[in-house]
């Protein structure tokens, strides 16, 4: 009867980390990639954290003040991604 209920306990733990670190991420994925926003892939322990440190540092240190002064055009530096 322990056993089975122990056996019943890790399934279930199971079950709602497969839902919350595999299913509704790839969910969420399917639903962005549908609107036509496509990101980098995802590692499996650290998903895109690397691209985004990456994609963070890019446009502070290629962009200098005075072409952030002269261009009006500000969505490559709140956008970064979507100029790749």
């Amino acid at each position: 009867m322990l056993i089975s209920f122990v056996l019943l306990a890790f399934l279930g733990v199971f079950a709602r980390l497969y839902n919350a670190l595999v299913t509704k991420p790839e969910k969420l994925r399917s639903i962005l990639r549908k609107q036509g926003i496509i990101g980098p892939p995802p590692t499996f322990l650290l998903g895109n954290i690397r691209e985004i440190k990456k994609a963070h540092k890019s446009p502070t240190q290629d962009a200098t003040t005075s072409q952030l002064l002269t261009s009006h055009n500000l969505a490559s530096t709140l956008f970064p991604f979507f100029e790749e």
